[in-house]
């Protein structure tokens, strides 16, 4: 099945946001993980953020197959075609993650005196910013591309 460039480009956009969300929950577990002591659940939290991980992998890996495959056969079907509705949405949701990072950071320099107390370590912070900054991404891309009734709306 034969697909124009734009529909294309919406597939992958839409893919790797899918794989952006599903690498936000798996940040999460490991956030959940950090907080818990070593025992059972700790394991099993493990076990889910190294699934979630491969997910990711997966998930982003199929929907970037299309450009990779037009890349190594030569034919680059993906060529600079007017921007889309969902390209449009892919570059905002890039913008309101960023937005949100920026947001967390100022919210947890806020809050450094009483953070400090709490003895976390770095690395939770971390995957707390890359969490926020994914998962804000990812949801906000979906929100903007969801399907509403608009369109029913006209006619």
């Amino acid at each position: 099945m034969s697909h124009n460039c734009a529909e294309t480009v919406d597939r992958v956009q839409t893919g790797v946001a899918r794989g952006m969300l599903v690498c936000g929950i798996t940040y999460l577990f490991l956030l959940w993980e950090t907080l818990t002591d070593k025992g059972r659940l700790n394991e099993i939290l493990d076990f889910i953020a190294i699934i979630g991980s491969g997910l990711t992998v997966i998930v982003t890996f199929v929907s970037l197959w299309p450009v990779i495959k037009q890349k190594l056969t030569g034919k680059v079907v993906v060529k600079n075609e007017p921007e889309s509705f969902v390209s449009g949405a892919m570059l905002a949701s890039f913008k309101n993650g960023w937005i949100a990072l920026t947001l967390t950071i100022v919210v947890l320099l806020g809050l450094s005196k009483f953070l400090d107390g709490l003895a976390l370590p770095l690395k939770f912070y971390f995957v707390l910013l890359f969490a926020v900054a994914v998962l804000s991404a990812s949801v906000s891309f979906f929100w903007l591309t969801r399907e509403d009734d608009l369109e029913g709306l006209e006619e």
